[in-house]
């Protein structure tokens, strides 16, 4: 947003489009809707795909958004967990299954509720490692059919299939 003199721009004209409007906002008693650049590419979080679940939150896209921001810049198997905009554990490994749990023992408690991103496919010891623990949305890049057979019994978990190609 420079202009040729290598100051800034006098005017800022930004595009969005609008995704959906929102149940509410931060909090029950505000408006909300979900927008995202017009521009925006493949690797953005407003191009991900939901595969199943109930409608996102305001601070569903939030968390996961954050979420998505951590994994991305890593190349090895990494989970990153949030809740209210704040990372609950952070973990690598040699699988996703073991940066998931590397991630969970950061901080169990606070990671009730939480979003979980992983920057590498989804798999089943990482769904069953999941599967009782409460968790309102999970993103990755891709899920092998086996973790999203384990997955379909928890139907109100938002799962989201996302473009990593940044």
């Amino acid at each position: 947003f420079r202009d040729n003199s290598g100051g800034f721009n006098k005017d800022l004209n930004l595009q969005f489009n609008k995704i959906q409007d929102l149940r509410y906002g931060e909090n029950p008693h505000q408006k909300a809707a979900y927008y995202k650049f017009s521009d925006s590419g493949p690797g953005c979080f407003a191009n991900s795909t939901q595969l199943q679940g109930k409608e996102l939150s305001f601070n569903n896209i939030l968390d996961a958004n954050a979420a998505f921001s951590i994994v991305k810049e890593f190349s090895s198997p990494c989970v990153a967990i949030i809740k209210h905009n704040n990372p609950c554990g952070v973990g690598i490994g040699n699988t996703t299954g073991e940066a998931y749990q590397n991630a969970h023992w950061g901080d169990p408690l606070s990671a009730f509720g939480g979003v979980i991103a992983s920057n590498m496919k989804w798999t089943a010891d990482a769904s069953k490692f999941l599967f009782d623990k409460f968790i309102e949305v999970l993103i990755a890049p891709d899920f092998e059919e086996e973790a999203l057979k384990i997955l379909q019994e928890k139907q109100n978990m938002r799962i989201l299939k996302i473009n990593f190609d940044l």
